[in-house]
């Protein structure tokens, strides 16, 4: 409540997160909205400009565009919030453990993430699909490559300011386990900094899903995706320009809203960057 009281004092961050809310619930509610199958081939109305019936128009096999649109919206949450939960359950952990373990398993932990984060994220994301092959699954571990490093390094580095602290000592004087350290004095500590990251993630991971699925390696025809849509719509550019109109519109208003909102989240929770 004390997140959302301080968010409606900023307009901007107020906006996106209303954008950002609007999108993922039309995402939910898509069979509502739109009472037209995404995967339905309809051979009788192919490339039918938008109309009332179709507000989108329809694709190349007479599929609503719109519906299309909105059950890609679930498809780029699934796969970002699914990376996300990957990095949450097994980053967040291992980076604690490191940084607050120290010694050996630190520094070899920490040269192995190292080399990860010398990469490229979409370079790292190909090369596993190449390996993988196309799919939801090989998807979520391509975006996984960049992000557990991410929140690895994330949790060591906070880890270790917080471990040093008095309270933390004082604990472990009183013969309180690692276990329990991490957990009643760590992670409370360093959740916010983790759910910021987490925030700022998800434009990034929506932006390389859907880069991969244009270029063929992420999410295959016929489930609908947005970077497959304007790969199929930048094919029929010259007679049906308005098939980018909706999944380039989606995808632009999410990335913008996500990224807006996480700015205004990370100014929230760390005030020192408002005097920045």
């Amino acid at each position: 409540m004390r997140l959302l009281r301080k968010l409606a004092r900023d307009k901007i961050g107020m906006l996106s997160c209303v954008v950002f809310v609007g999108i993922v619930a039309m995402a939910l509610l898509a069979p509502i909205i739109s009472s037209y199958d995404p995967l339905q081939f309809n051979y009788d109305e192919t490339y039918s400009p938008p109309t009332r019936a179709h507000l989108l128009g329809t694709d190349g096999f007479g599929r609503d565009v719109l519906a299309r649109v909105l059950y890609g919206a679930r498809i780029s949450l699934k796969l970002s919030l699914s990376t996300l939960a990957m990095s949450l359950v097994f980053a967040v952990p291992l980076g604690m453990a490191v940084g607050f373990s120290g010694g050996i398993t630190e520094a070899i932990v920490m040269r192995g993430i190292d080399v990860m984060l010398v990469f490229p994220p979409t370079l790292i994301a190909i090369v596993v699909m190449a390996i993988l092959g196309p799919g939801e699954l090989s998807v979520i571990l391509a975006l996984s490559s960049y992000t557990l490093p991410q929140f690895v390094r994330l949790a060591r580095a906070s880890t270790l300011s917080i471990k040093k602290s008095g309270y933390v000592e004082a604990s472990r004087n009183m013969g309180a386990g690692r276990f329990h350290i991490i957990r009643k004095h760590i992670w409370p500590n360093i959740s916010a900094p983790v759910i910021v990251q987490a925030t700022l993630m998800v434009p990034l991971l929506v932006l390389t899903a859907s880069a991969l699925s244009f270029l063929g390696l992420g999410i295959q025809p016929p489930t609908p995706e947005w970077g497959a849509m304007l790969y199929d719509a930048k094919k029929a550019m010259r007679y049906a320009p308005y098939l980018m109109i909706g999944p380039g519109l989606a995808l632009s208003l999410f990335v913008l809203s996500a990224n807006l909102l996480g700015d205004s989240i990370q100014k929230i929770v760390n005030p020192r960057l408002t005097r920045l």
